[in-house]
């Protein structure tokens, strides 16, 4: 120690000294400690964003397939249970999803990351495999909360100097896992090729109705063909394929029904009054009612309502 120095730490007066070497000591302690959860909190807020990756991908791969069916498709039919049904299995996997990113979220320990596992929380709790509408559009309010969240803890992952970002809830958050587990959805949910073809003849006004019914049944047998194809898949998802073939069988149904009742409704045009054509006037009503299925039989409506009149 120099002389200079060692003279001012004499003038000092009595334990001043001391407390200036205590109060070094705590201060670079403070320093250490903060430095230390500093880096601790970096650490965990990198393995919370590498823990959300994938179910971020997943969740952004079924948002939109959160959406109830749209009823305005003219033909389709008014029961759309398969559609329900995927819309359920959708709210499925992102539970699962939110659940896994959850437990990782919270094994992490970042304390930027709160708001987050709450969040993820309230996704878990209302998301579910069900076909009821306004269950549904609560996981997707909830989802969209989620999206905040991670919004919030990408500000606290950047303000932090985190090196690993946070994801989003968007379409380029989608991983290659997701749209393999996404793929398998689409296919269980349809449309494939023949389905599609079906409803563009269903839509057609031109068509012939043996073309449109020709169509549905090819429809109904590519969904079967998938429906073996998830035989042994997750309960959900299995269903999906199931349900969907079945609605195709009953659009088949109906179809054929429409045909058939189209030729009994022209055998009355001169006899409307009696008893069998009152039946079969009924018959018509009730397709009337419930919507055609489909385009062609558009005139079936005119022919109705003129062989039907009171």
């Amino acid at each position: 120690m120099s002389g200079s120095a060692f003279g001012a730490m004499r003038i000092l007066p009595y334990g001043t000294g001391l407390v200036l070497s205590t109060l070094a000591l705590l201060t670079g302690c403070g320093a250490g400690s903060g430095d230390e959860k500093a880096a601790a909190e970096k650490a965990a807020l990198d393995a919370a964003a590498t823990a959300l990756v994938e179910p971020v991908g997943l969740i952004s791969a079924y948002r939109p397939h959160l959406a109830p069916p749209d009823d305005k498709v003219k033909y389709a039919p008014k029961n759309h249970a398969d559609l329900d049904r995927a819309m359920g299995a959708a709210a499925n996997e992102i539970r699962h999803a939110a659940n896994a990113a959850r437990q990782a979220v919270e094994r992490a320990g970042a304390a930027g990351t709160k708001d987050l596992e709450t969040a993820l929380k309230g996704v878990t709790a209302v998301c579910m495999d069900t076909q009821e509408h306004e269950v549904v559009a609560k996981c997707a309010t909830a989802v969209t909360a989620l999206d905040s969240a991670l919004e919030k803890a990408e500000a606290a992952r950047t303000a932090a100097g985190a090196s690993k970002k946070i994801p989003r809830l968007a379409p380029d958050s989608i991983t290659e896992a997701a749209k393999k587990s996404l793929n398998s959805f689409l296919k269980a949910k349809g449309s494939g090729p023949a389905e599609a073809a079906f409803l563009a003849k269903r839509a057609d006004p031109g068509a012939l109705s043996a073309d449109v019914i020709g169509a549905c049944q090819a429809a109904a047998s590519e969904a079967e063909a998938t429906q073996a194809q998830f035989e042994k898949a997750e309960e959900p998802i299995r269903l999906v394929a199931v349900t969907h073939k079945m609605m195709l069988d009953v659009q088949c149904g109906k179809l054929s029904a429409a045909e058939t009742l189209r030729k009994d409704l022209g055998d009355c045009k001169k006899k409307a009054k009696t008893p069998e054509c009152k039946v079969v006037c009924g018959k018509a009503k009730t397709v009337v009612d419930d919507g055609i299925p489909a385009a062609t039989f558009e005139p079936f409506v005119k022919e109705y309502a003129e062989i039907c009149k009171e």
